[in-house]
């Protein structure tokens, strides 16, 4: 008897966790219809809207002159949601591309460090010491983006974006055989215009994303904010309650089969993981305010990793990485997913994001007739900062920016002037 009840204690167990971490994952815009689901399977469930909100417009909602809820308006923002580039491509890891558990963690790791552009500036040597398997290995799951969509994702390059998106087209050996010269020489590409396929060639290039994730740059989804975040005299967190559906668990048949039974128990676990849901997402945010709390007060983002914060909440990481998918807070400073919070350690109490802010307000005010090269630039930051750093790191970061070489800068400002 004593067996049969943990058996059945660890059934309901996996039932909860089963509900729980997709819970956790949805964006808050997604929680009324994943609770409608619920309830036309549950007669116990019963799934109401609320359009209550202690924040009025900022919510996602607005209100008429007279005080009362604009629905429509509500709706209409709702329907303008798009799904992010993020959880786009982590739809994507699984399957033969990734299929084992090691594959998908690292490819998961790869993809936290693949910038809104849709280019990998992450440490492959750090992503192979963290996941305990080879730099060789990282690099061949890394590759394995050629493969997903958006095409030329996780390349670290423009040329590798446009060799990975050659790399789908189904195309002869001789054109893609020349269109992949021309890629390696793109600096120097019109030396090939007397190729009889030199054309075709051009044109399939032209027709490449650039950068790969310029679909999502184009047109930014409307966001829904799940917290909203007030510094004063206190950190003050409140959550977006306009898109937290009413949940009421009713048993209008008194019940007392056992499948009956184990609907209700179903029904008010639900109820509780909603409440988790808040909960934790609520120490969450709080705990990232604290760590960031400069950056909320006009300062720089702080060296921060998701396996700190599973720590002081007592999860795995993986888990972490799951809750701030698509979650978005609203502060004075504006609109920021969770994710942007999380940044590379460059030195102690410096993170990458620093580096490229100060990088990016030495560009727009610089000479336009002599523009910063990147030695100049690393001079500057190193001065700055007072630490070492290596010019490939400056290029890199300038090209994650999208900001052009001197030269090119130069030739620009004289065609502007």
């Amino acid at each position: 008897m004593a067996l049969h009840l943990g058996v059945k204690q660890k059934q309901n167990l996996q039932l909860s966790l089963k509900m729980w971490l997709p819970l956790l994952q949805a964006p808050i815009q997604d929680l009324e219809a994943i609770f409608k689901e619920y309830s036309y399977e549950n007669p116990f469930l019963e799934c109401k809207s609320s359009f209550e909100s202690d924040f009025g417009t900022t919510s996602g909602g607005s209100y008429s002159s007279d005080g009362e809820f604009d629905k429509r308006h509500f709706i209409e923002n709702m329907s303008l949601y798009e799904e992010s580039l993020y959880d786009f491509v982590d739809n994507q890891i699984y399957g033969h591309l990734f299929p084992t558990p090691n594959s998908q963690k690292v490819a998961r790791e790869i993809l936290f460090y693949i910038n809104n552009e849709g280019y990998f500036e992450g440490d492959v040597e750090a992503i192979a010491i963290k996941c305990g398997v080879t730099n060789e290995f990282v690099q061949s799951v890394r590759k394995r983006f050629a493969y997903l969509e958006p095409s030329g994702i996780g390349a670290v390059d423009l040329e590798e974006s446009f060799l990975f998106q050659l790399s789908q087209l189904d195309i002869d050996e001789e054109l893609n055989q020349f269109t992949n010269k021309l890629i390696i020489n793109l600096k120097n590409i019109d030396k090939y215009y007397k190729h009889h396929r030199f054309e075709e060639a051009k044109d399939l290039i032209h027709r490449f994303n650039s950068p790969p994730a310029v679909a999502y740059l184009s047109e930014q989804p409307y966001i829904i904010p799940d917290f909203f975040v007030e510094i004063g005299d206190d950190i003050n967190i409140k959550i977006n309650n306009s898109y937290y559906p009413d949940i009421v668990v009713t048993d209008p048949f008194k019940t007392k089969s056992v499948e009956l039974k184990e609907k209700l128990k179903e029904a008010r676990d639900l109820v509780n993981l909603l409440d988790l849901r808040k909960a934790t997402l609520y120490k969450l945010i709080l705990i990232i305010v604290e760590k960031q709390i400069g950056f909320f007060v006009g300062s720089e983002l702080k060296p921060l990793t998701m396996a700190t914060v599973a720590d002081e909440l007592g999860f795995e990481e993986s888990t972490i990485s799951r809750a701030v998918s698509n979650k978005y807070i609203k502060c004075e400073r504006g609109v920021y997913s969770l994710k942007s919070f999380f940044t590379n350690q460059v030195s102690k109490n410096l993170s990458s994001s620093e580096i490229k802010n100060f990088m990016k307000n030495l560009i727009e005010n610089e000479d336009k007739e002599n523009p910063l090269t990147d030695e100049d630039i690393i001079e500057l930051v190193m001065k700055r900062y007072n630490m070492s750093m290596v010019r490939r790191t400056i290029t890199k970061y300038r090209k994650l920016l999208d900001i052009p070489s001197s030269k090119e800068r130069k030739k620009v400002y004289k065609i502007n002037s």
